[in-house]
């Protein structure tokens, strides 16, 4: 798992009718302190000042949202080269959003149309930015993964984007994919294989309980492996499946027969163990971007959560700890 350079607190942008001024004004202090050292001069991000009109702490995380990247220059090298800088900034404002996303959805997109833009107009430029909006709301390991932020981002890329960029198609079946298998709707069928060789589809699975683990998983990846073994020792998981309350389907999705065939013998002999061919990757019928990918499915195979860490599932079960 990534290691996250920042963390946040929302309340730190703002308190009590306070702006995010200070921030800026002690981020300068420190500035001039570093001058006075002899040190080079370090860039601080330019949050944008709050009318003093705005008294609430809601309306100012709403301003702060929509209004987040005015000030922020898409053209200066020093910012846009400096990490913390990057890192500090994506960090409130993804975390800003997140917490504005259903009540505040014009905001929210104003703020992405306005980093978007800058982006693509400053596409030379604008790499690393890019990168790190990718890695905060696309990276499931990263602490402000949101996959609906991550839509607004995409549409708001296209948007920006000419229509004829080779980009914009890459965006398109970006959003197309996450917004396959969302928790509410039924998980896609695809059509796997158990070491017998005998065929089965996930819709023709007969579930063992109320609920089905689905997991796809490949047994050479190293953190893969660390959250499969977890699975495997968790003694609650064990006697759910064991007691037929849960059911656990185990898909190996990368397309090496021999390679599955190595590991069968490690894994629990109450799952359900299955290859697919590469049928889910071909088809691009669930986003497979890192392994394990765990989904929650009840036992009409309705999603319940989408690519969710362990933990989670562990409590949406009511596992003890």
């Amino acid at each position: 798992m990534k290691r996250w350079i920042i963390g946040l607190s929302v309340c730190v942008l703002f308190s009590c009718g306070q702006t995010a001024k200070k921030a800026e004004e002690d981020g300068k202090a420190k500035t001039e302190t570093a001058d006075k050292q002899g040190q080079p001069e370090q860039p601080v991000f330019p949050m944008p000042e709050v009318p003093g009109m705005i008294t609430s702490a809601e309306e100012a995380r709403t301003y702060l949202v929509a209004h987040f990247w005015d000030e922020f220059d898409f053209q200066d090298v020093r910012l846009l080269r400096s990490k913390p800088v990057l890192a500090q900034g994506l960090a409130n404002f993804v975390s800003l959003s997140a917490a504005n996303a259903m009540e505040q959805k014009d905001a929210v997109d104003r703020g992405f149309g306005t980093l978007c833009k800058g982006i693509t107009e400053n596409r030379s430029l604008t790499d690393s930015l890019k990168y790190y909006v990718e890695e905060y709301l696309y990276n499931p390991n990263s602490p402000y993964y949101n996959e609906e932020l991550y839509g607004v981002y995409l549409k708001s890329m296209m948007e920006n984007l000419p229509a004829n960029d080779p980009l914009v198609e890459t965006y398109r079946f970006k959003l197309q994919l996450i917004g396959r298998n969302c928790p509410g709707s039924k998980a896609e069928n695809f059509d796997y294989y158990l070491p017998d060789g005998a065929r089965r589809s996930l819709y023709s699975t007969k579930v063992k309980g109320d609920y089905l683990i689905l997991v796809f998983y490949d047994p050479e990846c190293h953190s893969c492996h660390d959250i499969m073994m977890g699975m495997f020792a968790d003694r609650s998981l064990a006697e759910a499946v064991a007691d037929g309350k849960v059911m656990v389907l185990a898909v190996y999705a990368e397309g090496d027969t021999e390679v599955w065939k190595k590991y069968l013998n490690g894994m629990p002999g109450n799952w359900v163990i299955g290859e697919d061919k590469m049928a889910v990757k071909d088809r691009a019928i669930y986003d497979l971007k890192a392994m394990p990918t765990i989904y929650l499915l009840d036992k009409n195979k309705t999603v319940l959560l989408k690519d969710a860490p362990y933990a989670r599932i562990r409590e949406a079960l009511s596992f003890q700890p």
